[in-house]
C-alpha cells in the first residue's frame, strides 16, 4: 500500500521520527525532486521558485505522488473533473482513508482511493488507458521499479449494463538479502481491477489480489463480489452530490503519522497556521542537494494524552551521498539542553539505556549552531540552532561530505514568502 502505516504507540524516540519520515519520503521521491524543471513546458517564477506546469496548478514541490485529506483539494490538482462512489459494501465504512493523486506525465494524473479500513480496496481515476496508469501505480507503491517485473494484460468484461475490461497486473518482486541479513523470499502480487469508461475518463475498481510467496500456500488478499463491483460502478457521481460516502480523510493523533504534505502555496498557508509561525523552504541548496518532499508532523516532545500538542515541519532531501532532513519548531529541549550543559540525554535508546550525546559549538551567520553525531538507529551528524524564537536542526543521514559548509546555506535560508 503507497499509504504511510500507522502505529500505535504514542512516544518514540526523536531518531526514530525522522528516520521513519525519511523512509516514506524515499519511497514516494527518490529520484525525483522538482522534475518539472528540466520540461520545456515549465514556467519559473524566480521571485518565489513557484514550478507552473503549462499554466496549470502551481506547484512548489511537485512530489511525483501526492496525498491529500480532502476530495476537494484533489478536484484542483487532479487537472480533471471526475466522479467517485457513492456507495461501499459492507462491511467497510462508508468513508475514504487515504486520496492520493500520482503524476504519469507532468500532463496527465491519476487519482488513487483507498476506501474504507480495506487497505487493498483501491478505486483509481484517469485520463488515460488503464493498462498504463495501474503499472505505474505499482511501480510508485513498491519504490523500486528496476527490481520489479511489471506484467499487465486485458480481458473484456461486462456486468450488468456497464461493459469494461478486467485488468489483470502481475507484479513479481526478486529475493533479497536485507541489511540486517534477513532474507526477503521471492514474491508475485496477482491484482485484477474492473475498468470501464464513463464519460470521457476511465475509473477502476480492484476486486481481486493475491500474494503468491516462493514455498508458502497463496494467500487471498482481496475478493469482492461482482454483484458489489457492479453496484459501486453504477454509484459513481461527482462528489458535491455524494450522500452516502464520506471523502474526509481522518488521520489519528500520532507523532509517527504525517498532518499534512506541503506541495504548493496554498498549503504552506496552512502549515503556517498550524505550526503558527513561517518556516523557511528552500527547494534547492546546491546542484546535488535538491526538496523531496515537505511534511507537517506532531513534535515527538508532545504529551498527546493530555493533549498538549506541539508541531514541527520536516523538509526532506535528496543528496549525492545520502539525504538530508530540515526540521523547524517553536520547542526543543534538546537544543536548551546542549546549549545549558553541552550534552542532551537520549532516553529512547535501542537497549533502553540512556546515552548521552555532546555537541561541538559553531558560529554561523551570528547564529550559535550546535554540532552532535548520533548512532542510534543509523548513523547522523546534526546541527541545531534558534533563531528568532524558532528552532531549526539540520541531519545528515550516510554521508555527510562537506556538512560545514552546506549547512551555511540552510541556516542563511529565508522563507519564500
Amino acid at each position: 500500500m503507497i499509504k504511510p502505516l500507522k502505529k500505535s504507540s504514542y512516544k518514540i524516540s526523536r531518531m526514530a521520527a525522522i528516520g521513519c519520515l525519511i523512509a516514506i519520503s524515499v519511497t514516494f521521491t527518490n529520484g525525483v525532486t522538482v522534475k518539472a524543471l528540466d520540461s520545456n513546458n515549465v514556467s519559473i517564477d524566480t521571485a518565489s521558485n513557484i514550478v507552473n506546469i503549462n499554466d496549470k496548478h502551481k506547484f512548489l514541490i511537485d512530489a511525483p505522488l501526492k496525498s491529500y485529506n480532502n476530495i476537494e483539494k484533489v478536484e484542483k490538482v487532479a487537472g480533471f473533473k471526475f466522479k467517485v462512489p457513492d456507495f461501499i459494501p459492507e462491511p467497510n465504512k462508508a468513508e475514504a482513508d487515504s486520496l492520493q493523486v500520482i503524476k504519469l506525465s507532468d500532463n496527465d494524473n491519476v487519482l488513487l482511493i483507498y476506501l474504507a479500513n480495506n487497505v487493498n480496496f483501491s478505486f483509481q481515476v484517469s485520463e488515460k488507458d488503464p493498462l498504463e496508469y495501474l503499472k505505474k501505480i505499482e511501480t510508485e507503491k513498491y519504490g523500486k521499479p528496476d527490481k520489479l517485473k511489471i506484467e499487465s494484460e486485458e480481458q473484456t468484461m461486462k456486468l450488468g449494463e456497464t461493459n469494461g475490461f478486467c485488468v489483470t497486473v502481475t507484479t513479481t518482486s526478486p529475493a533479497e538479502t536485507m541489511e540486517n541479513g534477513y532474507i526477503r523470499k521471492e514474491s508475485q502480487d496477482v491484482d485484477k481491477y474492473f475498468a470501464w469508461k464513463n464519460e470521457g475518463l476511465w475509473y477502476s475498481i480492484k476486486y481481486n489480489s493475491i500474494l503468491n510467496i516462493k514455498g508458502e500456500e497463496s494467500k487471498q488478499m482481496l475478493d469482492i463480489s461482482k454483484d458489489n463491483i457492479e453496484k459501486i460502478a453504477k454509484s459513481i457521481k461527482y462528489p458535491e452530490v455524494i450522500r452516502n460516502v464520506d471523502y474526509s480523510v481522518k488521520e489519528e493523533v500520532s507523532t509517527e503519522v504525517c498532518v499534512m504534505s506541503i506541495y504548493d502555496k496554498e498549503d504552506l498557508e496552512k502549515a503556517k497556521n498550524i505550526l503558527g509561525f513561517n518556516p523557511k523552504l528552500p527547494l534547492k541548496i546546491n546542484e546535488d542537494i535538491n526538496i523531496n518532499g515537505a511534511v507537517v508532523q506532531i513534535s515527538v516532545d508532545s504529551d498527546i494524552k493530555n493533549n498538549k500538542i506541539n508541531y514541527e515541519i520536516d523538509n526532506f532531501y535528496s543528496n549525492k551521498n545520502g539525504s538530508i532532513t530540515f526540521s523547524q519548531a517553536k520547542t526543543s529541549k534538546y537544543y536548551e539542553d546542549i546549549k545549558k550543559n553541552g550534552y542532551f540525554i537520549e532516553e529512547a535508546t535501542e537497549d533502553n539505556k540512556p546515552k548521552q550525546i555532546k555537541a561541538e559549538k559553531l558560529d554561523i551567520n551570528n547564529n550559535k549552531v550546535f554540532k552532535y553525531v548520533e548512532n542510534e538507529y543509523i548513523t547522523t551528524l546534526t546541527y541545531v540552532w534558534k533563531e528568532n524564537d524558532i528552532y531549526y536542526s539540520v541531519t545528515f543521514f550516510d554521508k555527510a561530505e562537506n556538512s560545514d559548509e552546506i549547512i551555511k546555506e540552510f541556516v542563511n535560508s529565508k522563507p519564500i514568502y
